[in-house]
């Protein structure tokens, strides 16, 4: 047996590995070769975080991990060579330990039970679930404006309130969180909108998705391990694009409700001429002021866990 990272021509044996391991997991999707390409190439990539296992020349199993966020992936092997999926997890975990990376988290589907007990045998241990929504225009509730709401435009300057103010929510900090609100070419200038007290200071902050050429969310899997891009609590996160999705933060307490009212009322108030015709929105089950707020006006399509683990030092492999 060998384990080693990633080399050119490996998309090929990354699409086969990956599709015969999953083949009989539910909700399924085939990965192309046009994915598997896009996802192992260009500036970013880093061949280091990829690692497959061979026998006799012959790829048998896949492992990788984000070194940005710590998500690893489910080590997938080809039928009959199952064998393969602790060594190669081992080199991910002991790879994650050499870059120092403190903390590991994987992602999957409720009924996927064999994906659930093997991250379990591996010391993973539920975190929480991420809790995927969705409305129609015409069955949200009659809001109506609050005389007075101070609403503007999202600025530099607002970045360390904000962290403050939803440091259970966001998963990106400093000069990362400010690239990816306000140097991040895939939002619209007006995505984001600021919700502010009469002195000025941050009451809550929405974002609304208008993009046609984003997917609609009635094409997705809402039970699929997939973040949706924008949605806060996604920040860096491999995830998916969907048109229509509304997300906010608030802090905790009795004007969350209100000040998510608001910021939906403003958000949907410019959506005239839409792209979409229903709203997505996600949410982690870990924050229950926004979960509570979601359950009150959007309706439940589904949900992935998320699990983690310390990831150690690398003396642990």
């Amino acid at each position: 047996m060998l384990i080693r990272n990633f080399l050119a021509g490996d998309a090929e044996n990354l699409v086969a590995v990956h599709n015969a391991a999953s083949a009989g997991l539910p909700g399924h999707q085939l990965l192309t070769l046009e994915e598997a390409r896009r996802r192992t190439s260009g500036h970013a990539f880093d061949p280091g975080t990829h690692f497959f296992a061979e026998e006799e020349k012959k790829v048998v199993g896949h492992a990788s991990f984000d070194p940005q966020s710590g998500q690893v992936t489910f080590p997938c092997c080809r039928p009959g060579d199952e064998r393969f999926a602790h060594p190669l997890f081992t080199s991910v975990m002991r790879a994650m330990a050499q870059r120092k990376i403190p903390r590991a988290f994987a992602t999957y589907r409720a009924d996927w039970a064999d994906v659930r007990e093997f991250f379990e045998d591996h010391d993973f241990h539920k975190s929480r679930e991420i809790v995927n929504y969705t409305q129609s225009f015409g069955d949200l509730p009659t809001m109506f404006q609050r005389p007075g709401l101070n609403v503007t435009g999202l600025r530099a300057e607002d970045l360390p309130e904000i962290e403050q103010m939803a440091a259970s929510v966001l998963r990106l900090t400093g000069n990362r969180l400010a690239e990816y609100f306000l140097r991040n070419p895939k939002f619209a200038t007006d995505a984001f909108f600021v919700l502010r007290r009469k002195e000025g200071g941050i009451k809550g902050v929405g974002l609304m998705i208008d993009d046609p050429s984003f997917t609609p969310v009635e094409e997705t899997d809402p039970k699929a391990p997939g973040f949706r891009f924008g949605a806060f609590g996604s920040e860096g996160f491999r995830s998916e694009r969907i048109n229509g999705l509304f997300s906010f933060i608030a802090p905790q307490g009795k004007e969350a409700e209100l000040i998510g009212q608001d910021l939906l009322w403003y958000a949907t108030s410019r959506a005239d001429t839409n792209s979409f015709e229903s709203l997505a929105a996600q949410a982690p089950s870990d924050v229950p002021h926004l979960t509570r707020f979601y359950d009150r006006y959007f309706q439940r399509q589904g949900c992935f866990a998320v699990c983690e683990r310390d990831v150690g030092t690398e003396s642990k492999f």
